[in-house]
């Protein structure tokens, strides 16, 4: 059986309660759309069909590989550090979320 989305269900038994929770499964998929796009370059060139110039994970694959990780907060010197497991694959792809994320990070923060 495929995996359920968080379209596939009823969550509450309100009107208004399901119109916020469609409107945030909208928005994580949105900016899981876009951290992807802002961290990879295009794969594809535009198709007849018009198929999406990148290939894109799954929420759930994006969940297990940046969030669902081992890992310790560590304070050494006074600087909040994350310490993980020495992975090349995970810590290039932590790098590439976090470098795509930073320039918006500083903006904001000005």
């Amino acid at each position: 059986m495929p995996p359920l989305t968080a379209l596939d269900l009823i969550p509450t038994r309100t009107k208004r309660g399901n119109q916020v929770y469609t409107l945030c499964a909208m928005l994580a998929h949105n900016l899981a759309r876009e951290l992807q796009m802002s961290a990879r370059m295009a794969e594809r060139r535009t198709t007849p069909k018009r198929e999406t110039l990148w290939r894109f994970l799954e929420l759930g694959t994006i969940r297990q590989r940046l969030i669902h990780r081992a890992g310790m907060l560590l304070r050494p010197q006074g600087r909040l550090t994350l310490r993980m497991s020495a992975n090349e694959a995970v810590q290039s792809e932590m790098t590439a979320f976090l470098e795509a994320l930073a320039p918006q990070l500083v903006h904001h923060a000005a």
